[in-house]
């Protein structure tokens, strides 16, 4: 199976960035597919490497938060492709609230409130019903990717990280989930289980990634960065 190469594809939401994924190897898997109306963005993204809309298998979402999933439904009537999404997410994703989900410290308490507020403004999206729910280690080589999807609780029940065979980790919001591109990984500010965070970021570094890519930030991390901001702490 061919090495799988990460395409970052930063989607702007007013000031803030959320980060959506393709992950090239034999076919295409997108992990992520930000807020609405960027499955044309994603698919012209991957066009440039070479990819047409018939070689995605897969758009998995690591969480299913409205600015994370907000395109899986076009980007699924526009390749075929199924979309699989972490049990425990079902309901919040179809929703489009998260009645599960706090913040922590000031700045993520302030986002939340904002997001509330424009939810009670303009109402809720729905997002999409998911044809694959995953409970397990979910295995992608069927879909021409060399990765696994692992649960990854903490941020929202049904979270997931991916993780390479080359050794990259993509985790969503569990880490960098504040919306601002950071020079060292934190914690992500909205969550629904603290202690279930915690496990979930030393199980990320105990599988050692290269690179991790987080939900909102531009640039991955390194392991040492992991490393230098979790481990003794």
């Amino acid at each position: 199976m061919s090495d799988v190469k990460v395409l970052p594809i930063p989607v702007k939401m007013g000031p803030m960035t959320v980060m959506a994924y393709a992950l090239v190897g034999d076919r295409v898997v997108i992990v992520d597919t930000g807020v609405g109306g960027q499955a044309r963005r994603i698919l012209e993204r991957i066009a440039e490497k070479g990819h047409a809309p018939g070689d995605v298998s897969l758009i998995l979402l690591t969480h299913g938060h409205g600015d994370h999933v907000g395109s899986a439904a076009a980007l699924r009537e526009a390749t075929g492709a199924p979309i699989a999404l972490g049990a425990g997410d079902e309901e919040k994703c179809v929703a489009g609230v998260d009645r599960e989900m706090r913040a922590r410290g000031l700045v993520g308490r302030t986002l939340l409130n904002m997001m509330r507020r424009r939810q009670a403004k303009n109402g809720r999206t729905a997002g999409p019903e998911a044809d694959i729910i995953v409970r397990g280690e979910f295995p992608l080589g069927d879909f021409g990717v060399d990765a696994l999807a692992v649960p990854m609780p903490g941020h929202t029940r049904g979270s997931l990280a991916v993780f390479t065979a080359g050794g990259d980790a993509l985790v969503g919001d569990l880490l960098g989930g504040g919306g601002r591109t950071r020079s060292e990984p934190k914690r992500g500010v909205f969550v629904c289980d603290e202690a279930a965070m915690d496990a979930s970021i030393r199980d990320v570094i105990a599988r050692a990634p290269r690179l991790t890519y987080t939900g909102h930030d531009e640039q991955p991390f390194a392991l040492e960065q992991l490393e230098a901001a979790f481990v003794g702490r």
